[in-house]
């Protein structure tokens, strides 16, 4: 009997990720434009003494400064290498791309893929979705030989999931957005429950259409895929990590809870909030110190 597809943790886990990052960088965006020239006005006018002697005191502005400027560069970072390794995927997939025969074209449009499925010519039998603004879900001819045909709608049903959702984007966004704000790391545990929430949803959607057999026989068959597909991360794709999670989701019919996180990154995360809180409300008393006319009210 086919089980209802919930909704699950992993998109939650995403639009939480987007609304801490859009909460910090809205409310700190137009005050780290005045605290920069307040910072350098006060510079300029009393020179380099101003730093620690000023009243009030510049430091923890320019630490906030410093901890923006870090922030914007580790995120600049992490989209940078996610289009290098985009780029490198797309070339090894370029060079090894064959049509698709007329069963797995067939099986395509039965999914309602159709000609967003490419096959992969290798004997590695995986799939994964993959591509930031035109997702497309990646087939291996070895898979391909490997699965029956019930088997083989039910990899489908769970890439077009992926596909629907666009997962590639999202995977894209959750790894650069805890760069962005490292001083919270409990936004690093929100991406690995989206990762796992994602693929876990992917199957339910499988499930929901196909039954648990053609998925679970599926699952034994398809491997984690070579590591120039794992390293983009604008590829949707399961990991060995996540397979003991996939099958207690087959046998329950339910998400399993994620795996307790423990209390330091929590911790971590209130004292960086802590520290840039102070940081922050320091700032204001500095800006409306220097530059009065940032500051509503005070111009």
């Amino acid at each position: 009997m086919n089980r209802p597809h919930a909704p699950g943790t992993g998109n939650s886990a995403f639009w939480w990720l987007v609304a801490v990052s859009a909460l910090v960088r809205g409310a700190a965006a137009y005050g780290i434009c005045c605290l920069a020239l307040a910072s350098y006005d006060a510079v300029r006018a009393h020179g380099m003494a101003a730093v620690w002697s000023s009243d009030p005191n510049l430091l923890p502005g320019l630490f906030l400064l410093a901890v923006t400027a870090v922030g914007i560069g580790a995120a600049a970072w992490s989209l940078g290498r996610s289009a290098w390794h985009t780029r490198g995927f797309a070339r090894q997939v370029r060079g090894h791309l064959t049509a698709p025969s007329p069963r797995l074209a067939a099986a395509a449009r039965r999914a309602g893929i159709g000609g967003r499925l490419v096959v992969l010519g290798a004997a590695a039998p995986f799939a994964l979705t993959y591509g930031v603004l035109r997702p497309r879900v990646l087939l291996t001819t070895g898979l391909a030989a490997t699965l029956s045909g019930a088997e083989l709608a039910a990899v489908l049903s769970h890439e077009r999931e992926h596909l629907r959702s666009r997962d590639p984007l999202k995977n894209v966004l959750a790894r650069a957005i805890p760069a962005r704000h490292f001083y919270l790391p409990a936004l690093a545990r929100l991406r690995e429950r989206f990762t796992a929430g994602r693929e876990l949803a992917a199957d339910r959607a499988a499930l929901a259409s196909h039954g648990t057999g053609p998925l679970a026989d599926a699952l034994l068959k398809v491997t984690e895929g070579p590591a120039w597909a794992a390293a983009s991360p604008s590829a949707a794709m399961s990991t060995g990590a996540l397979l003991e999670a996939r099958i207690a989701q087959l046998e329950t019919g339910t998400e399993p809870p994620p795996p307790a996180a423990g209390r330091r990154p929590g911790l971590y995360t209130l004292a960086g909030g802590l520290l840039l809180g102070s940081a922050t409300a320091w700032s204001a008393i500095i800006v409306a110190h220097y530059m009065p006319q940032c500051t509503p009210g005070l111009a």
